[in-house]
């Protein structure tokens, strides 16, 4: 298993590379803070979206009042329906004694 590198390998990986930069013959430039590298500051976007024009929304007020009318004006026959199920039902002897298991449909 390949272990992740910890701070301090991932810090003088980090000054190996700046001293090699430096070596080299790079220079390091200090930046003042809030300095950009783009040339115009006004086309900046500080939100950091892209701005695109708003999506037109469908109203749907109408559909939601159609099927709530529709849901409320179900018969209670289809409710029914549903409870007409075949449930297990245990038979007893005369004795009171359980005898067997039935399906029963009422």
């Amino acid at each position: 298993m390949k272990l992740r590198p910890n701070k301090i390998q991932i810090r003088n990986e980090l000054d190996q590379q700046v001293r090699e930069f430096l070596g080299n013959g790079g220079v390091i430039v200090e930046v003042a803070q809030g300095e950009t590298g783009l040339g115009d500051k006004g086309s900046l976007n500080p939100s950091g979206f892209v701005e695109r024009p708003r999506d037109t929304r469908t109203p749907v007020t109408g559909v939601v009042a159609s099927i709530e009318t529709r849901r409320h004006a179900k018969p209670l026959a289809a409710k029914s329906q549903r409870a007409k199920r075949p449930r297990k039902k245990m038979l007893f002897d005369d004795f009171g004694e359980p005898l067997r298991w039935v399906w029963v449909v009422e």
